[in-house]
């Protein structure tokens, strides 16, 4: 509601409007700049060789350390998107919702990127930290964007950073 007419309504009305517009089921409560504790996790060689096996990854570097060493790591890498099942140990998109009081009803994961800033190996410890970036509605409040950022840091450097933006969409009445 613009500001002008919140000088123009009656205490009546405003009480009317918040009413009818400020239910539990109309809300969330999200703060921008939340950030959780950081999570550490030490990367073992059977998560890594599990992931590359469920997602199909064929590259033996992942998970043979002779293959790695010949390439020239000191010891396995990790696969990328390996990060995204580190983060779920963390706090993911559902436990982060749940923090936040959101329901999962209506949820999308409407996308996200990563930076790799330095490799991750397996056997390295990496702590996760997550941060509410940005949210903003669309559509008069029908879509809800949340911006999630994580940060990934093994040691005192930062290995890599995501953006992840989750959509709440508002209730929809049953067809």
């Amino acid at each position: 509601m613009p500001e002008a007419s919140n000088r123009e309504m009656t205490s009546g009305e405003l009480r009317q409007f918040h009413a009818e517009h400020y239910q539990p089921q109309n809300a969330y409560l999200l703060v921008v700049g939340d950030v959780t504790a950081p999570t550490i996790l030490r990367i073992d060689a059977w998560r890594v060789k599990l992931f590359c096996q469920v997602t199909g990854e064929r590259d033996p570097v992942y998970w043979d350390e002779a293959v790695a060493h010949a390439a020239g790591h000191s010891a396995c890498p990790v696969p990328p998107t390996f990060l995204k099942a580190l983060e779920n140990e963390h706090f993911g998109g559902a436990a982060l919702l749940a923090l936040l009081g959101a329901p999962m009803r209506g949820v999308l994961h409407a996308g996200q990127s990563f930076e790799f800033l330095a490799p991750l190996h397996v056997a390295d410890t990496v702590a996760i930290c997550r941060r509410v970036a940005d949210i903003h509605d669309k559509k008069n409040g029908a879509l809800t964007f949340v911006v999630v950022d994580t940060d990934y840091r093994s040691g005192d450097r930062m290995v890599a950073t995501s953006r992840q933006t989750i959509l709440l969409r508002a209730e929809i009445e049953p067809a």
